[in-house]
């Protein structure tokens, strides 16, 4: 832990008020500099040789720090090689104006709940006093920053001695082959698995592509077999055909891949591109046992094999009322897998539009004497940009007729297959029309191949399914635009439909993404580094595996996979599969796990880094608020740059509302602070976690310590989370407000010292 830490006061104009109070409250211990600008790497080389420092603090005022690449938080490199921890502050302003003002008014709504007895004038807080408080919570805010670098314990970083960094792709289709010229474009050496014995997928059954170039309204060919002879071609590329993948163990940089015929391969991580399989018509009225229904992905197949007569056919790309029969005719057993292929069915709407548009035109071109050879209805079409005079083009084809309208109902005889549709009309006189057809298309649903089937991933004796395919309808999504190719397993990414119902375009544009993803996760692991959100922390969990009670809570929360249960019951981690969210820190009942820059230790040296006698100082009651770093904590610095320190609050970051450990709340509460406010992300239906499940786990935890709060004779509304969004920096002093209030009406904290 540092001895001598070096604190560098940039821009703060009560400066000297600032050194004093360090002074006071850590002696001689740090060494304050006051500068008016972020210093040089030479400057602070200086600064660490004259002063003999051991860690660094950069504490800025009232905005955030900008650092140049030299400055690599959490640790910088000094010129001798010497690493020092290096964190960084913002200081929250003092209030001025209308935020004085609206903070005195609620700090006078508190003082009069707070103590009712004595009267509102006499409890009644000047301005003057607010403005000090004020001061005492931005100067408190320092001395947290110091105690939390104080308790800074080495990293250490654990690389894996023999990192691979060759690519397992799964799925021969359009999107397996993009990303493996992709990789191999990186330098990579590429295992392409394909289960079937040909190579392209569904892409054979399209001959040109959507237009990628102007004039934007001509289809383009294909060039498959171009592609297919480049992959094979290709020294760093080897094909498997005819295979599947059987189990998968290990972690990234270090994976083994054990193949269906047996053979096994290392690989450094592994992208799924498993695509698409067909639809299921048996879902919706009227379909059954009528061959001349077909979904689209079926008719591409037989018309790319020439098996389409000269016939009058209607493509339909919307089924909603077909779907609401559906619905309603269903059995409570059948429902839950109605509901979710229908999600699928919507999901893909926007490929549809443009598959079945497209489809509907090849037919016109093929037939152009047969009018109408084609028939296109559609009530929403769902057209991207520029693809807008590709639609205009199909327009004006004499033998394509599109049609604007709701279908009805679908009935099939002798005489063809009639269709009943509501048809939109001008000045919304909407009519009930009917078209007979001898081939009718509905669009396809296309559900991720194996449809949520678990992958062979085994962790431990189970095989692991990835937590996205059960949340998404079996796609391996991610609920992350920043993040999207990642699945909840470091070193294992999702391409193309396999992820989202997609174009060829964005499949080929999807799967180079997705190799730079995979490519940052290996060269990660060999450098014992977190791959992302916390991008470059070295700092691994620790476990003291004497005191393990062998609960294996921490095993059953992480949402990564990274701890298993090995043959003595005790937890075994993989630090590349690590992302360092501290889920398992907040998990252990016995706090047997650390990590560096996050432990029992620090939690607590934060909380008590406030000086006591500044408490009586500051309106009642006192809230302690843990902010998720990703989203809540910046919210809440924007709100503070805004209106200003708040003085009844003290606000301590976390890597995740996950890692929370509920003795960080025991220990609040029966120390001097009256409350504690969590705020993280969303959970639930809208989860957007970047950690997976962090506030859900804290929410259950919480409701797991009502009890514990409750026999020390504590109140459970004391404590509270509150879901947070980085874009409710404006809501927040409402929220904080609100909560002190409440605080307020429950009256003094018993465990609260004098």
């Amino acid at each position: 832990m540092p001895e001598r830490p070096g604190i560098f006061l940039l821009a703060c104009p009560d400066g000297e008020a600032l050194t004093a109070g360090l002074t006071s409250r850590w002696g001689g211990r740090a060494v304050v500099f006051s500068l008016d600008s972020l210093p040089t790497a030479d400057d602070m080389a200086a600064h660490h040789q004259r002063h003999g420092l051991d860690a660094l603090l950069l504490v800025s005022d009232t905005r955030t720090l900008s650092l140049p690449a030299e400055y690599a938080l959490p640790q910088w490199l000094a010129p001798d090689g010497t690493r020092l921890p290096l964190h960084s502050c913002t200081l929250p302003p003092l209030p001025s104006g209308p935020a004085l003002e609206r903070q005195h008014a609620a700090h006078l709504r508190r003082s009069v709940l707070y103590a009712p007895s004595a009267g509102p004038e006499s409890a009644a807080p000047t301005p003057d006093q607010t403005l000090e408080a004020a001061r005492h919570a931005r100067e408190d805010a320092l001395h947290m920053a110091v105690a939390r670098l104080l308790a800074q314990q080495p990293v250490t970083l654990q690389p894996l001695p023999s990192s691979s960094f060759r690519l397992l792709i799964l799925g021969g289709g359009w999107t397996g082959l993009a990303a493996a010229q992709a990789a191999a474009g990186c330098g990579l050496s590429v295992l392409l698995v394909e289960k079937s014995d040909t190579l392209g997928g569904a892409a054979r059954f399209l001959p040109r592509e959507l237009p990628c170039a102007a004039p934007w309204d001509e289809e383009i060919p294909l060039r498959l077999e171009e592609r297919i002879q480049a992959v094979e071609n290709d020294p760093s590329i080897d094909v498997i055909r005819g295979v599947e993948l059987a189990a998968l163990t290990g972690q990234p940089g270090d994976f083994q891949a054990t193949l269906s015929d047996g053979s096994r391969h290392a690989c450094g991580s592994v992208l799924l591109a498993t695509g698409w399989q067909p639809s299921d018509l048996s879902v919706l009225p009227g379909l059954e046992d009528c061959p001349n229904i077909l979904t689209a992905g079926d008719f591409a197949r037989r018309f790319q094999e020439g098996r389409i007569p000269a016939a009058h056919i209607v493509f339909l790309t919307d089924t909603e009322a077909l779907e609401r029969q559906a619905l309603d005719r269903a059995t409570e057993e059948e429902l839950p897998l109605l509901q979710r292929r229908l999600r699928q069915l919507r999901a893909s709407h926007a490929v549809n539009s443009l598959g079945m548009l497209r489809l509907a035109r090849a037919v016109a071109e093929r037939f152009p004497a047969q009018r109408p050879a084609s028939t296109l209805l559609f009530r929403q079409m769902t057209l991207p940009g520029i693809l807008e005079r590709y639609y205009r083009k199909a327009q004006a084809h004499p033998a394509l007729r599109l049609a604007r309208g709701e279908a009805l109902d679908i009935a099939a005889d002798a005489a063809g297959i009639r269709l009943r549709f509501r048809q939109a009309g001008l000045g919304g006189r909407d009519g009930i029309r009917e078209v007979t057809a001898d081939l009718l298309v509905l669009p396809e649903s296309m559900p991720p191949a194996g449809d949520g089937i678990p992958l062979p991933v085994q962790e431990g004796s189970r095989a692991a399914i990835l937590p996205e395919c059960s949340r998404f309808d079996g796609y391996a999504a991610s609920n992350f635009i920043c993040f999207p190719y990642e699945t909840r397993r470091t070193g294992i990414a999702a391409a193309g439909c396999a992820r989202e119902p997609q174009t060829l375009a964005s499949c080929a544009e999807d799967a180079q993404g997705a190799v730079l993803a995979l490519l940052r996760d290996m060269r990660a692991a060999a450098q014992g580094l977190a791959p992302h959100p916390r991008s470059g922390d070295g700092a691994c969990p620790q476990f003291e595996l004497a005191r393990c009670t062998r609960c294996n809570r921490c095993v059953e929360e992480c949402p990564f996979g990274a701890l298993e249960v090995d043959a003595d019951g005790l937890p075994r981690h993989y630090p590349a599969r690590c992302r360092r969210c501290g889920t398992c820190f907040g998990a252990c009942p016995e706090r047997v796990i650390s990590l560096a820059g996050h432990d029992m230790r620090m939690g607590r040296d934060m909380m008590e880094a406030i000086s006591l006698p500044r408490v009586e100082a500051c309106p009642r009651p006192l809230a302690l608020v843990l902010a998720c770093e990703n989203d809540a904590l910046p919210a809440l610095q924007a709100a503070q740059a805004r209106w200003g320190a708040h003085p009844a609050v003290r606000i301590m970051g976390v890597r995740c509302l996950g890692s929370v450990n509920m003795q960080w709340l025991v220990d609040a509460l029966t120390s001097q602070y009256d409350g504690v406010l969590l705020l993280g992300c969303a959970d639930g239906e809208d989860a957007q976690c970047h950690f997976g499940a962090g506030s859900a786990l804290c929410r259950q935890r919480l409701h797991n310590l009502a009890e514990s709060l409750r026999e020390r004779g504590l109140d459970a509304r004391r404590v509270r989370l509150e879901p947070t969004a980085r874009d409710e920096a404006a809501v927040l002093p409402d929220r904080i407000d609100h909560f002190l209030e409440c605080l307020a009406a429950l009256g003094p904290n018993p465990f609260v010292r004098a």
